[in-house]
């Protein structure tokens, strides 16, 4: 049975990070001899997840990505911490970790706010760029690639079209998708103004039998866990509100609804057979087949061409985010469009608006700039050679092959001869198990290196304030003080929890964001506090060289004085009735697998202790399938929970904190917040967002809404017998890996 998108998102918040690098005989047979290359050696990256969609414009899997990454060229360069590298022509030297880095790119990027408001990305490109088929890359590709992004039938992952570009919504304006009209015309439909009856017929045809086969395997597969009708299943897939005697039909018309009936993204739901191979070709085109419905704007104002190697695009307003926006890869026009529908000036892009059948028909033969040519993929294993024209120089290595394996395979296999790289999930477990194979009590020896970095995003627990409040305002200060006062309970069990789990790869965290970011509070900032360590009065709970059990009782006591500041009544230290709309019973749901396997468990369960002690019973509920969890805090039924986010390369809060925020299920809804939130996106000033964004956590930290838990690192492993390690990336990050500097690993 395949693994779904949905579950792949959802499970990638709580353990993404689990991609590896493979190898196999790096001998000179397997060389570059074939390639014309003066580098010998094959490098294998072994991988999960490959799809097969390798165009940059339709790529969506991690696993694919890489690829990708490998295959092409990125506009905007970032260091190690994510910042933009804005010459990077010329190069720029920033300090990491006391050492400074030079980093290269194929642009300079300068960004100029206009007296109007407007703010222009102006775009140098380097003159000596070129696609594997020896075409030079200028601005017209660049152009081509962008208006891609833009076309209204656009169904990939990338959301390069919801950024406020001047003009672009007139653009996309007056075209919809075949299917989108029939599908929100409904059944009963008889105006055929913007296709025939036929169609709508063929259509509701397919959503009755292929349709209805896609959503019963979900219910199938849903029901086989718990669920006992379409309506529970559905609920627990994340749809919510069908009514009782719904039908697998039902459902799926409520899934392509939710996706606007673009039947490829709908495969994001697939719990077994795609849909493409249960509905005719015909119909599984509609999703993604232009409609003129409208008048449209014939061009995006704010894109603007100045020659080969220069342009600029125009955004309406300031917005920190859209510097990001700019990491595209450059696709060929000529190989994924068509050059004799390019002209600039009359308005023509390289396709016909609404048609990017040639990019989607070339998703497993792509072609790039990057660092290797792609060659094919075939039985599982992707197979690269060295881009001898790269503009950062010939890869050292001639060839890279990348393998689909198996979690289990990291370790052993690069101690075997037959991994040279992986990054396996890093835990105590494995730790202890390289340093069994190194035979030092290292994890760096002889026959395994290993690089660490912190993981790009963070755990932590969630409290809906819809839901544990106090008189039904979940913004008053007594329903503050009530989160807070669970938050002070559990906040001292963190540092032994995550010891006994991760043990020293993982560390505290204090504030909502990883420490991989950039805007991260350091211990040594001014306001630097650790999170919930005050009683109601603002007296500090610990003194340093308190022990842990110290740590727990002064936790509880100042607990009491939030939960007596709430409203609740406490007496010879218990709490002993709750104010209108709060009780005396709450609960926290965690994903465990059933068996207690979650870096937080731990934690919540010595908590559960402390919380009897005082009088309220804490209940921990560990739920075994991590898509009933989601659905439960997704739908707003959860009290409590325990997740993780992967983090973006840029600190924006607005998706998770703004009350408008997509995925805000902590249902805060603060103001002030709010426009910290917009301030941030407002200025381009570095220092000025962190102070900023440091601003917005205290708030929320005051909401007593999230509760930081562990950051936890992730790892490379690196054969010491194959590969030169002096040619490794040193110092990796989340936003700067083995992989950016690939040209560079040599294999012995």
């Amino acid at each position: 049975m395949l693994v779904t998108r949905r579950k792949m998102l959802g499970l990638s918040a709580a353990t993404m990070g689990a991609l590896a690098l493979a190898a196999c005989d790096n001998s000179s047979s397997n060389g570059g001899s074939d390639s014309g290359s003066d580098h010998e050696g094959t490098l294998v990256a072994s991988t999960s997840g490959l799809e097969g969609k390798f165009c940059p414009l339709f790529t969506a899997s991690a696993a694919d990505q890489d690829v990708v990454s490998f295959n092409n060229i990125t506009l905007l360069a970032v260091d190690r911490m994510a910042e933009p590298i804005y010459n990077g022509i010329e190069g720029e030297t920033k300090e990491y970790n006391g050492t400074e880095y030079t980093y290269n790119g194929p642009a300079n990027i300068e960004m100029v706010e206009n007296a109007d408001g407007t703010v222009n990305y102006n775009v140098q490109l380097r003159d000596d760029l070129k696609f594997h088929d020896g075409s030079d890359v200028t601005v017209d590709d660049i152009i081509f690639t962008f208006y891609s992004y833009f076309d209204p039938t656009y169904d990939g992952s990338a959301t390069l079209y919801s950024n406020d570009i001047k003009g672009l919504a007139a653009y996309r304006s007056g075209m919809s998708t075949l299917a989108s009209l029939i599908g929100n015309a409904g059944r009963d439909n008889t105006d055929f103004t913007y296709f025939t009856q036929e169609q709508q017929e063929a259509f509701w045809a397919a959503v009755d039998d292929g349709g209805t086969k896609f959503a019963q395997e979900i219910v199938d597969y849903m029901m086989e866990n718990g669920a006992t009708d379409v309506a529970s299943a559905a609920a627990g897939w994340a749809y919510p509100g069908l009514p009782a005697d719904a039908t697998a039909t039902d459902f799926f018309e409520a899934i392509g609804a939710a996706y606007d009936w673009n039947f490829s993204a709908c495969e994001a739901e697939t719990a077994g057979t795609a849909l493409s191979d249960l509905i005719p070709e015909d119909v599984y085109a509609m999703g993604t087949q232009g409609v003129e419905t409208g008048e449209a704007a014939p061009n995006v104002e704010g894109i603007v061409r100045v020659d080969d190697h220069n342009m600029s695009v125009v955004t309406n307003s300031v917005d920190a985010t859209m510097i990001y926006q700019l990491g595209i890869n450059p696709c060929s026009m000529k190989y994924y469009g068509d050059e004799s529908l390019y002209d600039f000036e009359n308005n023509k892009f390289g396709f016909t608006k609404g048609d990017l059948s040639k990019a989607r028909g070339l998703n497993g033969s792509p072609m790039g700039s990057g660092a290797y040519v792609f060659d094919d993929y075939t039985s599982g294993t992707v197979h690269m050679s060295a881009n001898e024209n790269y503009y950062k120089g010939a890869p050292k290595t001639a060839h890279l092959n990348i393998v689909e394996s198996q979690e289990a395979d990291m370790v052993t296999g690069v101690q075997a001869g037959t991994l040279d790289i992986s990054q396996p999930s890093y835990s105590m477990e494995v730790e202890e198990q390289i340093k069994e194979i190194n035979g030092n009590d290292s994890t760096t020896g002889d026959v395994i290196s290993t690089f660490l970095h912190d993981y790009r995003g963070y755990g932590y627990m969630a409290i809906s304030a819809n839901k544990v409040n106090v008189g039904g305002d979940p913004a008053s200060d007594a329903s503050k003080a009530l989160r807070k006062a669970i938050c002070t309970v559990i906040a001292p069990f963190r540092d032994s929890g995550i010891r006994s789990y991760y043990g020293d790869t993982a560390t505290t965290l204090n504030y909502p964001i990883s420490t991989s970011s950039w805007a991260s509070p350091n211990e040594t900032d001014p306001g630097y506090a650790v999170c919930f360590s005050t009683d109601a009065s603002g007296n500090p709970l610990y003194t340093d060289g308190m022990s842990d059990e110290e740590r727990i009782e002064a936790g509880k006591a100042g607990a009491l004085t939030w939960f007596e500041a709430a409203g609740f009544t406490v007496a010879d230290g218990k709490v002993t009735a709750a104010p209108a709309g709060a009780k005396l019973q709450y609960e926290c749901k965690i994903g465990a697998g059933g068996q207690g396997d979650h870096p937080t468990f731990m934690i919540l369960q010595e908590a559960k202790n402390a919380f009897a002690e005082i009088g309220i019973d804490f209940i921990v509920t560990d739920i075994a399938n991590a898509s009933d969890l989601f659905a439960s805090y997704q739908s707003g039924e959860a009290e409590m929970w325990c997740a993780a986010w992967q983090s973006t390369a840029d600190p924006d809060m607005y998706q998770l904190y703004h009350s408008q925020g997509s995925t805000n299920y902590y249902c805060i809804n603060d103001a002030n917040l709010d426009e910290l939130i917009e301030a941030g996106r407002q200025t381009l000033d570095t220092e000025s967002r962190k102070t900023i964004y440091k601003e917005a956590m205290d708030i929320i930290l005051d909401w007593g809404v999230e509760l930081p838990c562990y950051q936890r690192s992730e790892c490379t492993l690196v054969s010491s017998e194959r590969v030169n390690i002096d040619t490794v990336v040193p110092d990796q990050s989340p936003y700067y890996t083995w992989k950016d500097e690939i040209e560079k690993l040599e294999l012995k």
